[in-house]
């Protein structure tokens, strides 16, 4: 349970916005709830809470704007909110209010599928995602302990409206709920917390309904929080090819380990298979189709991955160097790639549409702190547009330049903050232009580039590495480096130090091209009153060299012995 304090803590708070929920927007109360049934969810990593309720025009006008705060304390955060009519499944916007005012209620403005005439009533079903409103209890655990998780909220659905009888139920992971608050009309039925039903439950503005209550559950599951993901689309018409990667930055946010971490520990439970807050492995399920999937991380690749892919299913296994525990932090990267018929079609004209997923990501419950998906299309690609299935918060179009490629490809790069799993697997539409000469202007390229390079075509000694004789044996490796670092970068300088290599040094460029150059430009130039000799390092060439020089060596010492001479 949450301390005294933190319970003063939220009661204050929760106060405080009632006390403001009339005065911080002026709400005309033109509907009554007739019946309204709240769902919090808790089984996921974040609370997915439902709202359904039935709604009547009071008034003696026409109404279309509905208005319902959401309770969001402490560090807790609104994902997304969808809004729908139970009857006909006609979906409803669901717009948030400015608001300045600092207290935990969001205010939404719901805009019905039709205008409600008074005395009318209308089903509505709200959905939310929070995140961040689960706090691990006790905060640090050991490292074969159940985890448990717990959730605070107010008793009562805040309103700005009557609401005639409403219900509470929370849903937790299990049957292991060891503490609850209890108020009248409560009844805990398995996995299942109830309070209510409340009959005749007057607007927020008043002390009695400020009531909160606390749940506690097991929650021995890891919470995957990815603090940021990176995806990238690639569009090739050039290789009939969709390639998709995905960079992530992930925490457990679940509860701490207590002690140091145990090797020989977790492989010992580790064979029996028990529940545990770590992140063992993430199971990615990709669309049917999807090959030559990857899995790398900050050391390299890692070969614990497993992918399977046939006619019904394509699922990438993924497993970590080492189980993620509560607070730690683990990067990594994954990619596939998909036939490009299989998500995109021919329009009209030049025209094309492309039908992917915004968001895909691994099976585990997940929440997501910030998304950046970067579509990336053929160069030339022109008059883009998108439809999007979730809210975007942030737009920008710029050119990706990669390999061959002249001017650029045609990007966009769509930022979405707080997102939950439940928005995954929902498709981004995009069309665009894509002409025939802008289709033709790769190919056009690379015949080019191969016609270019046939012509220019370097000598078969030239490579990255110069070897440089006739230095000062006093030059120091700074003073190379300035000389030869004008001509590109340098990998590194090796200077001779024994008694037959000194005056000379090897020189290591990054490009073959800036080797060249410097070759050129410093063979036989007077560098501290010397006349350098360059020359590119040919191994076989020296090994001839020594071996030549062994021989002669070998053949003047017989005759030195043939002839007596010492």
């Amino acid at each position: 349970m949450r301390s005294s304090n933190s319970r003063v803590s939220l009661l204050a708070t929760l106060l405080l916005a009632a006390s403001h929920l009339s005065s911080s927007l002026n709400i005309p109360p033109v509907f009554k709830n007739t019946n309204l049934l709240r769902t919090i969810d808790a089984s996921k990593a974040y609370v997915k809470e439902t709202i359904a309720v039935i709604i009547e025009n009071t008034s003696h006008q026409p109404q279309t704007e509905y208005y319902l705060p959401l309770l969001v304390p402490g560090s807790s955060a609104v994902s997304y909110v969808e809004c729908k009519d139970k009857k006909e499944g006609t979906p409803c916007t669901a717009e948030t209010v400015d608001d300045t005012t600092d207290y935990p209620l969001r205010y939404y403005k719901i805009t019905l599928p039709t205008t409600l005439q008074p005395a009318a009533q209308i089903t509505l079903v709200v959905t939310a995602g929070v995140t961040g409103a689960l706090t691990p209890v006790p905060a640090i655990i050991g490292q074969s302990d159940k985890q448990y998780l717990s959730y605070t909220s107010a008793k009562f659905v805040p309103s700005p409206y009557l609401t005639e009888k409403q219900k509470t139920k929370f849903r937790a992971a299990n049957g292991e709920i060891p503490d609850y608050t209890i108020y009248e009309h409560t009844e805990k039925s398995g996995y299942v917390v109830s309070y209510g039903p409340y009959d005749n439950v007057e607007p927020w503005g008043t002390d009695a309904q400020v009531d909160e209550f606390t749940i506690r559950f097991e929650f021995t599951n890891p919470i995957v929080y990815m603090e940021k993901l990176e995806r990238d689309i690639e569009v090739s018409h050039w290789g009939n090819n969709l390639a998709i990667e995905e960079r992530y930055w992930m925490t457990n946010n679940g509860a701490k380990l207590k002690e140091q971490f145990s090797r020989l520990s977790w492989a010992t439970t580790s064979y029996y298979n028990p529940p545990t807050a770590a992140i063992k492995s993430l199971l990615f399920p990709l669309r049917v189709g999807s090959k030559d999937a990857y899995y790398t991380d900050e050391v390299g690749n890692v070969s614990t991955s497993k992918f399977r892919s046939d006619s019904r299913e394509a699922i990438l296994d993924i497993k970590p160097r080492f189980p993620i525990f509560g607070g730690w932090n683990y990067s990594f990267v994954v990619g596939w790639n998909n036939d490009l018929p299989a998500y995109l079609r021919h329009g009209e004209g030049d025209g094309y549409i492309l039908k992917v997923p915004l968001l895909q990501g691994p099976s585990q419950s997940t929440s997501y702190g910030k998304v950046e998906v970067r579509i990336i299309l053929p160069e030339g690609a022109t008059n883009v547009k998108y439809v999007s299935p979730i809210a975007i918060h942030k737009e920008e179009r710029f050119l990706h330049k990669t390999f061959m490629d002249t001017i650029g490809r045609t990007s966009i790069k769509l930022t979405i903050d707080n997102v939950v799993d439940e928005l995954k697997n929902r498709d981004i539409i995009i069309t665009y232009n894509y002409s025939t000469i802008a289709a033709l202007r790769k190919p056009l390229v690379v015949l080019a580039s191969v016609f270019f390079l046939s012509q220019n075509k370097l000598a078969p000694e030239v490579n990255r590495i110069l070897f440089v004789k006739n230095l000062s044996y006093q030059v120091s490796s700074e003073e190379l480096f300035d000389l030869f670092g004008k001509f590109g970068p340098i990998r590194q300088i090796r200077q001779g130090i024994a008694n037959n290599t000194k005056g000379t040094a090897f020189v290591v460029y990054e490009e073959v091209g800036d080797a060249k150059t410097a070759c050129d430009k410093l063979n036989g130039f007077n560098f501290q009153n010397r006349y350098l000799v360059v020359l590119y390092h040919q191994p076989e060439k020296m090994a001839r060299s020594e071996k030549d020089l062994a021989l002669r060596q070998e053949e003047l010492e017989k005759l030195k012995k043939q002839h007596g001479i010492e």
